[in-house]
């Protein structure tokens, strides 16, 4: 799942406990991610293009079931002790294992069980159909802002997100040599989607 409907899952957070601010909710719902991307810049993670497609070859202390659950009570300490509320830190810890559950769906088989042991993997592999994958995210994202009871211009993020997520489905072949020749950018463009995600989800759902 790109980041925009990752970041609308925070909208669903967000509906269960008004009061809870939408930032930690922002970061539980990517935090995954985020390590995800500290990971390849590391090396500890990579990804590889194989005929002319983008495979997320290796990400298991990020995006394993076992790393997602350890992250999740972490998290949940960790929240608990700051905001000194164990509803709030409940929801983090959701958030958290919303993201590793979300990918089940649309990944290939590259969620492994742990980060110790290569199979079994999971995914559905929705990713590999690209009108499908965008149907179903633009949809998910959709219901978030519906169940939120969000505001017109959180519905207009959410749509144009989704649309300008689309070529980015669709690549393929040579538009992919990019990410060979220089790996960085693949998760320096995740993060940069992250960010601004977060920022106009952040702004828009104040006005719901």
């Amino acid at each position: 799942m790109y980041a925009i409907n990752h970041a609308a899952t925070a909208l669903l957070l967000k509906k269960k406990e008004p009061a809870m601010p939408i930032w930690p909710l922002l970061i539980s719902v990517q935090l995954v991610e985020v390590l995800w991307v500290g990971f390849n810049y590391a090396g500890i993670e990579h990804f590889s293009v194989t005929n002319g497609h983008l495979h997320l070859d290796y990400l298991p202390w990020s995006h394993s079931v076992l790393s997602g659950l350890v992250i999740a009570l972490l998290s949940f300490f960790v929240v608990n002790r700051v905001y000194k509320n164990r509803k709030f830190a409940f929801l983090f810890a959701i958030g958290v294992l919303s993201h590793i559950a979300i990918d089940l769906i649309f990944h290939e088989r590259d969620i492994q069980l742990s980060p110790f042991a290569s199979t079994p993997a999971w995914g559905l592999g929705i990713i590999k159909l690209p009108f499908a994958d965008f149907a179903l995210e633009f949809m998910y994202g959709i219901f978030c802002w519906w169940y939120f009871k969000g505001s017109k211009p959180l519905l207009l993020t959410i749509i144009i997100f989704n649309v300008l997520d689309l070529p980015v489905m669709l690549a393929s072949g040579k538009s992919l040599d990019l990410f060979i020749s220089y790996p960085f950018l693949l998760p320096t463009f995740i993060l940069f989607q992250i960010l601004i995600t977060w920022y106009f989800i952040a702004k828009y759902s104040r006005r719901a």
